[in-house]
């Protein structure tokens, strides 16, 4: 799959948000194989000439992996919404104002910001099954151990439930 189809999907289930872009985007996949590559014990690499990225065997990055990649971006976007909440947690923002009734209506940064923790909790349980999926798919035992072709030989007093020999 291409960086650009990656990032386009990536921008249009964030509901197109105005304060980044596609090419943004792009940049930060490509800037984050690295850690792709820790998180799956894999050897993607962004191709120097055509700036996609391939795996070891130079086929393109399967859709598994474009998952993982999304579901680090909406934890990256995350991060970046509890960072801004944070720093703006000084600036009072006034929802409502009324003059006759003297009621004003203030934003509630700590209820954003436990909203913003619980969703990241959650993305981040997601992101970690994502993990295990992928690397239970590619993982192969090291030894296999035993004779699967012969029938087994056992004692005459062999029960199911219980050892007696």
């Amino acid at each position: 799959m291409k960086v650009v189809d990656i990032a386009n999907e990536i921008y249009l289930e964030n509901a197109s948000p105005t304060d980044t872009s596609i090419a943004a985007i792009a940049f930060w996949l490509r800037s984050n194989v690295g850690k792709l590559n820790t998180i799956l014990y894999e050897d993607f690499y962004v191709n120097d000439s055509s700036l996609e990225i391939f795996d070891s065997a130079n086929a393109e990055i399967s859709y598994i992996a474009v998952a993982i990649m999304k579901a680090m971006y909406k934890v990256y976007r995350i991060e970046l919404d509890i960072r801004a909440n944070i720093n703006a947690i000084n600036n009072d923002s006034i929802l409502a104002a009324t003059d006759e009734g003297f009621s004003i209506k203030k934003i509630n940064r700590s209820e954003i910001l436990k909203t913003l923790t619980a969703f990241k909790k959650d993305t981040l349980v997601e992101l970690n099954g994502l993990m295990h999926n992928y690397r239970s798919l590619k993982g192969m035992p090291s030894q296999v151990a035993g004779d699967d072709t012969e029938k087994g030989i056992y004692p005459h007093n062999y029960s199911a439930y219980e050892r007696t020999y």
